[in-house]
């Protein structure tokens, strides 16, 4: 596989923004055992692997051997890096979502053979990449064919600390940083800087995948394939199991299952590898 990492300016940010890129070589190296699948002629499948909270594009190569599980299958893998943005239009901040779901694949268009076919668009993430991945794959089904997260954060209010979820806004919350543990204040900040109150969140039809499948799915709108696994130790079963529930409940097709493991890169280089399996590559 060719690495490349590609350093940009984002115009929907206004800052530069950083991200890697593996597309498939004609020739391997000593240990992969992988055919020559691309002549470099065709656009090629492609997918965007996003991170988590704490971590940023170079994650997945530096956790998992993504590349080498790549290897021998016609695809593109774009890690982009999005900050602790939770993928969104943040409410107090910047365009993430729009960067991610509009910018980057177009960047990616323009500059490598890369296809805007939506059944060879697939997003896939971990964690908080996770739930930006089915939030993504799901707004625009129109061009995203395939969504998977592993232990997707579904929920994004069972991760704010309870003592602040009444608060009504920013500035409420700002009122009692001195009372509050600074590990509790600063995962509000984080919240409130991208949702908004929780009330806003809960309402939300553009952050709240609850909403989001509920709305589109009255509204007959384009769904992705989705695939959703997480480990059964993991603090995030609760909610993954409530959102599996939920497009049940709608009638969406999914593929969801749990298996044993924790919150960790174990769980994740593991399951990449049946992600890049249910892809029709």
């Amino acid at each position: 596989m060719a690495l490349m990492h590609v350093d940009f300016f984002a115009k929907t940010l206004g800052m530069a923004m950083s991200m890697d890129v593996i597309l498939p070589e004609g020739e391997q190296g000593i240990g992969v055992n992988a055919r020559p699948v691309w002549d470099g002629q065709e656009e090629l499948p492609v997918l965007y692997l996003l991170h988590g909270t704490s971590d940023d594009h170079t994650i997945w190569q530096r956790r998992t051997s993504i590349e080498r599980y790549a290897a021998g299958k016609k695809l593109a893998v774009v890690m982009p890096a999005a900050h602790i943005s939770a993928y969104t239009n943040q409410k107090f901040g910047f365009r993430f979502f729009d960067f991610i779901a509009d910018e980057t694949p177009a960047f990616c268009q323009k500059y490598f053979k890369i296809s805007a076919d939506r059944e060879k668009n697939f997003i896939c993430g971990l964690s908080m990449g996770g739930y930006g991945a089915l939030k993504i794959g799901m707004r625009c089904g129109d061009r995203f064919g395939y969504a998977a997260g592993l232990s997707s954060g579904c929920d994004r209010m069972s991760l704010l600390p309870p003592e602040v979820r009444a608060l009504p806004d920013l500035a409420a919350l700002a009122a009692r940083r001195e009372e509050l543990e600074p590990a509790v204040y600063d995962r509000a900040v984080q919240f409130f800087l991208n949702f908004g109150s929780p009330a806003q969140y809960e309402a939300s039809g553009e952050d709240n995948l609850f909403r989001i499948a509920e709305e589109r799915t009255a509204a007959k709108l384009p769904m992705p394939e989705i695939f959703m696994a997480c480990g059964t130790e993991d603090f995030a079963l609760e909610p993954n199991r409530r959102f599996h529930q939920t497009l049940n409940d709608l009638g969406v097709s999914h593929t969801y299952y749990e298996a044993p493991g924790v919150h960790d890169w174990a769980f994740w280089d593991t399951h990449i590898q049946r992600v890049l399996d249910w892809l029709p590559v």
